[in-house]
């Protein structure tokens, strides 16, 4: 079976240790990073996801070697900030596929916009579990060449 590796990023109170918790078997949470493994669609999946804590910056750096995907989780009460713009670049330079939750919908749903035209943004509600496994499964279908051309909009 295999394996990919994740990485999950977002602001502090974003929402992503919530998301993860309705992905991953087990979620390890650590004041330095968060680890789940799950299986889905037939691929082992193992998802990392760094504190927030500036403190803590350093790990990004580490857990994203040799990742497959990621995912951007933004609060969508916030929009961008210039911590999320920055996430993004620092995925883009990686070159690997990625896809942004727009998470907190319940509270916000006022349309994200980046200043890149092709990255899927999945509304989500972390506290429900809703377009979370939506976007995580987008999120593997990017990671596949076939499909990187084939998908251009979502809804939730």
């Amino acid at each position: 079976m295999e394996t990919k590796k994740i990485l999950v990023l977002g602001d502090s109170d974003s929402g992503k240790r919530t998301a993860l918790k309705h992905v991953c078997n087990n979620l390890v949470e650590t004041e330095a990073a968060s680890y789940g493994k799950t299986i889905l669609n037939n691929k082992k999946l193992q998802i990392f996801s760094p504190s927030s804590a500036e403190r803590f910056k350093f790990m990004k750096d580490i857990l994203s070697k040799n990742m497959d995907g990621a995912i951007i989780v933004i609060d969508n009460t916030q929009g961008i900030t210039l911590n999320c713009e920055e996430m993004i670049d620092f995925v883009e330079e990686k070159g690997v596929p990625y896809v942004i939750f727009a998470n907190k919908q319940d509270l916000s749903d006022i349309p994200i916009y980046t200043q890149y035209p092709d990255v899927m943004i999945v509304p989500t509600e972390a506290i429900s579990g809703k377009g979370i496994s939506e976007g995580v499964n987008i999120l593997l279908e990017l990671m596949e060449p076939e499909y990187i051309s084939k998908i251009k909009a979502v809804s939730c």
